[in-house]
């Protein structure tokens, strides 16, 4: 079911207000993440979805129908929403497969958890309880307790915040691989950007209980709405440059730029140059030559920060796929690659 949220508001007492006038759209049968730091409202937000907390004023459509708003309430039960919550709370007196069945009638109970155990890949594992299986087990079991009744939406409420990083990648594609299978609409709240970009189909942003951009993880990333933003989706490098034609002339030479609506040659801007951006060469082969103040490996790759000779320029984030480290102190030269992303410099 496709869901649309317009002027939504709710706060706690007049003088703590959590939303302000959200209004988003989700497409039937897609992922969408919405995504941002502690306070910003996605909690309420899921919350308000769900018939758990009504707002005080604005409109919530499932399915072309309202729910909530213009004198309209229709109960959380009746919405045929799944809803994950962040611990799973699954119930520990009660087997997996008496977990997933709770709440369907009595003689669905059985047939359901099975085929459902067997989608989530633990298909011998219903007689356990939760005590006994993983964390990452817990939450597949937890996904499938909430897709048992047949719901037209799914909700979940950072449903992978308490599982170890190692478990956590695995557990996402599992997840997500699950609810392409069912062809299920999905909302996940998060704080993480790493589990907003590479879940989803869309990625709402809220900030301060406003949306602030809305769109697919790419665009997020290369054409943030604001220079907050950028520093929140990723590891961002802000350079001021000055706007010729379509280039910006900075301290780290001439940059293809996008986004430059409104603004005309001479504009003095912000440039956003993501670390994967900037190439690492021997010293003498780039165009700006500086020295490595630290090296960070991760075995994927490798983040450097860089200090450019000159001045007017900060150190630079640079993310390389090359294997090792580099010393501290070690010259090198660096080259941008690629269009950057600009606003007017504050």
């Amino acid at each position: 079911m496709n869901v649309k949220i317009s002027g939504l508001h709710k706060g706690f007492g007049p003088n703590h207000p959590v939303l302000r006038g959200v209004g988003l759209e989700v497409p039937q049968g897609t992922f969408t993440a919405v995504l941002g730091p502690s306070g910003s409202g996605k909690t309420t937000l899921l919350r308000a979805l769900a018939g758990f907390g009504r707002p005080e004023e604005g409109t919530i459509e499932i399915g072309g129908r309202v729910v909530d708003g213009g004198g309209v309430f229709v109960p959380p039960n009746k919405r045929r929403i799944g809803y994950v919550p962040q611990e799973g709370s699954l119930f520990p007196h009660l087997d997996i497969a008496a977990n997933i069945g709770f709440g369907l009638p009595r003689g669905q109970r059985k047939a359901r958890a099975a085929e459902l155990l067997d989608l989530i890949g633990l298909a011998d594992l219903g007689h356990r309880y939760p005590h006994q299986l993983s964390g990452g087990q817990q939450q597949r079991v937890a996904l499938a307790r909430a897709l048992a009744a047949g719901p037209t939406l799914v909700l979940m409420d950072e449903p992978f915040s308490s599982l170890d990083a190692g478990l956590r990648a695995s557990v996402r594609a599992d997840v997500r691989g699950i609810l392409r299978d069912f062809q299920m609409t999905a909302i996940l709240v998060t704080h993480d950007q790493d589990e907003a970009l590479s879940m989803a189909d869309q990625v709402v942003v809220l900030r301060d209980g406003v949306v602030v951009q809305q769109g697919a993880p790419q665009q997020l990333y290369d054409n943030p709405a604001d220079q907050s933003l950028a520093r929140f989706v990723g590891d961002a490098n802000l350079v001021v440059g000055v706007l010729a034609g379509e280039v910006v002339r900075s301290a780290l030479g001439v940059l293809p730029a996008r986004a430059l609506d409104g603004l005309g040659d001479g504009a003095r801007v912000t440039a956003l140059i993501r670390p994967e951006q900037i190439k690492v060469l021997p010293e003498g082969d780039g165009e700006l030559a500086g020295s490595v103040l630290s090296c960070e490996y991760f075995g994927h790759d490798t983040l450097l920060s860089i200090t450019p000779d000159g001045d007017g320029v900060e150190p630079l984030l640079v993310r390389t796929g090359f294997e090792g480290s580099l010393a501290v102190g070690t010259r090198v030269s660096l080259a941008v690659s690629g269009a950057v992303t600009v606003w007017p410099a504050a």
